[in-house]
């Protein structure tokens, strides 16, 4: 087994449920892959600049400054700010989105380029639990229907799963867009071709051509516990769902871990295998 790089998700995968830290045996165990030459990555759903904090605990920033947001959408150098990869919506499409979303009937928000903000369809969202950007500094701002700006993905808050499939087949017309489950009741919409795994290409591109670091595709270990995880635990050679996974996700992985994400099932995995 050869990995020269780990790519772990954040919610339910590296951090545990209630308070949302990273236990400190995964800090331990990622600390000491890089520690051999292993490079270690983020992969989440969040906007990519919400990720620094996890990043500096682990200590990325000092092997690989470089994060993967928005659900693959984004890959962002952390230390210099630079985005090296960004995956936006077309005005157009954030219109048709939108236009459904609201004959769904159900709250929504909108992540743009800036993103110290970020757009809701009405003020009481930003008391919710749709709001997910509620403890960090990020400006909650309704959304002014005559300035709609560029937007990354359209979130929707949503548990009932007649209903969301609904929205996904409406948005499965639509040749540029797609809808990814992220767990937990929410649902995004995002370009078609976006997914974690394809952000961690970019990812490889980057490296190679920005770090002069080489990587086979091959040699990347994924860690993940929900649908929007999918293709990454799917393509990677080492995909590993956690014990708290999908069913789906198990089906496709290359191992399952012992452990959940709440016991550092990650730290589990990795010192009984390439760290043991």
């Amino acid at each position: 087994m050869i990995v020269k790089m780990i790519v772990c998700d954040i919610d339910g995968t590296l951090v545990t449920d209630k308070e949302k830290k990273i236990p400190t045996a995964n800090i331990e165990v990622l600390k000491k892959a890089q520690a051999m030459g292993i490079l270690v990555t983020i992969a989440s759903g969040r906007v990519p600049s919400s990720l620094s904090d996890y990043a500096t605990t682990l200590g990325i920033l000092e092997h690989c400054p470089y994060v993967i947001g928005s659900n693959g959408g984004a890959v962002l150098n952390l230390k210099t700010k630079e985005y090296v990869y960004d995956e936006i919506i077309s005005y157009q499409d954030t219109l048709w989105a939108i236009n459904i979303v609201r004959e769904f009937g159900h709250d929504f928000y909108l992540a743009p380029l800036n993103e110290q903000e970020a757009y809701v369809s009405q003020a009481s969202i930003i008391k919710d639990d749709l709001f997910l950007f509620r403890n960090t500094d990020i400006k909650a701002i309704v959304l002014d229907w005559n300035e709609i700006p560029q937007m990354r993905k359209v979130v929707i808050s949503c548990h009932d799963e007649q209903k969301q499939n609904w929205l996904r087949q409406q948005i499965a017309v639509s040749k540029t867009l797609r809808t990814e489950v992220t767990g937990y009741g929410f649902i995004e919409i995002i370009p078609k071709n976006v997914n974690k795994w394809q952000g961690i290409l970019k990812l490889i591109e980057v490296l190679k051509h920005k770090e002069n670091c080489h990587l086979d595709s091959d040699e990347i270990m994924c860690f993940g516990d929900q649908m929007n995880d999918y293709e990454m635990i799917k393509n990677s050679k080492y995909g590993i769902a956690l014990a708290n996974a999908t069913p789906q996700l198990k089906e496709v992985a290359f191992a399952v871990t012992e452990k959940d994400n709440n016991a550092a099932g990650i730290a589990d995995y990795l010192y009984k295998t390439i760290l043991k």
